[in-house]
């Protein structure tokens, strides 16, 4: 994560996307947010609310995540292995 971040840092976001895809996913994300949360502030628009979900779907996100982490993993795991 630190070398992604200081590829990001150095404005190289290929190299950052390379060394950890999740990390820069989740820094961009953040980053939306932000923003999102800057202009309603600012401009004093209503939040966006979010519904209670079921929770079939609910189960299916927390799934999503932990495949989503597992797949970061592995795939860590195996860049270093190819490049190492």
């Amino acid at each position: 994560m630190t070398r992604g971040l200081r590829c990001l840092l150095h404005g190289n976001v290929a190299a950052a996307f390379l060394f950890n895809p999740l990390l820069i996913l989740a820094i961009f994300g953040m980053a939306l947010y932000l923003v999102y949360s800057v202009v309603v502030t600012i401009a004093g628009l209503p939040r966006l609310r979010v519904e209670p979900i079921p929770e079939k779907t609910a189960f299916l996100i927390r799934i999503g995540v932990v495949v989503l982490i597992a797949a970061n993993w592995t795939y860590l795991i195996v860049r270093e292995r190819i490049f190492n």
